[in-house]
């Protein structure tokens, strides 16, 4: 349109008519009072929480939330509020990521599953920066609302039983290996090149002598790679199998300079944890190969 003023009239049979210098149209419009009400405003707020806490817990999360509609209640992400602390737990059937955050005040309990699109929204809208975000439940906890500023979200949320993901997560292991990120994802992503090529799986062969190292292959018809990095590692030498996507989506995302990974065999769920600290969990499936 030119840089000219914008004339926009309601029609009596509905439509909208916009004139803009020699330019006209006719949109079709829905009357206002079928827009989907807006519950939360004038209601008390249920948590606050900074930007910067909300964004890390988030940015760790909410890729992990299923993409299929098939199973509506994982393309959520459960939140769990209780006392200074709130939860943020995603998982389809391959991955699970637990990242826990801290409020600005007690909040009541509360645990509710919110739409992970809901939240990839809100991720565009925060900052690096301390300022809080205005968290508030409309009290048919049907929706909720997020206020940062002058801006609001609000989002529907998902109703129904959130798996029981704390059953999946190991709480015990046989080795422990500690990766240096930059140099296990580096290495991750050259066999992914090759793996994608052959549903994306990667083998790894850990060894404890001397001082410990991983094998990373992957093999598929294009060809074949290797490579061979070095690593803490505790206990037992191993073999397992990744998709390698599953693991580049967390090392890339969470930015910690070291990472555990506990594994209990060839079979058994890997189990990823940043050693900087942080309130945050990974789960990866293995994938099963032929001897």
């Amino acid at each position: 349109l030119p840089n000219e003023k914008i004339d926009i009239s309601l029609l009596p049979d509905g439509r909208v008519h916009l004139k803009c210098g020699r330019s006209a149209s006719h949109l079709r419009a829905t009357p206002a009072d079928d827009f989907p009400q807006v519950g939360a405003a004038g209601e008390r707020v249920t948590a606050r929480i900074s930007q910067k806490e909300l964004r890390a817990a988030l940015d760790s999360t909410v890729f992990a939330a299923a993409g299929d509609e098939a199973r509506p209640i994982l393309t959520g992400v459960l939140t769990s509020l209780t006392g200074e602390k709130a939860t943020f737990a995603a998982a389809d059937n391959y991955r699970i990521a637990v990242a826990g955050a801290a409020l600005a005040e007690a909040a009541p309990e509360t645990s509710i599953i919110v739409p992970a699109r809901a939240y990839a929204e809100l991720l565009r809208l925060l900052s690096d920066v301390d300022d809080l975000v205005e968290i508030t439940l409309t009290p048919a906890k049907n929706q909720l609302q997020f206020k940062l500023g002058d801006t609001v979200l609000v989002s529907r949320l998902i109703d129904g039983q959130f798996p029981p993901f704390q059953q999946v997560i190991p709480t015990s292991h046989t080795t422990k290996v500690t990766i240096v990120r930059d140099d296990f994802l580096r290495a991750v992503r050259l066999a992914q090149v090759v793996a994608d090529a052959s549903a994306h799986i990667v083998r790894f062969a850990i060894t404890s002598e001397g001082g410990g190292a991983i094998d990373i292959t992957a093999a598929a018809d294009v060809g074949d790679h290797a490579a061979h990095v070095e690593a803490k590692v505790e206990g037992e030498g191993t073999t397992i199998a990744f998709n390698a996507k599953y693991l580049v989506d967390v090392l890339s995302r969470v930015e910690a300079d070291q990472f555990s990974l506990e594994l209990t065999g060839p079979i058994a769920p890997g189990l990823l944890r940043p050693l900087d600290g942080r309130d945050y969990l990974h789960v990866v499936m293995p994938v099963r190969t032929p001897s």
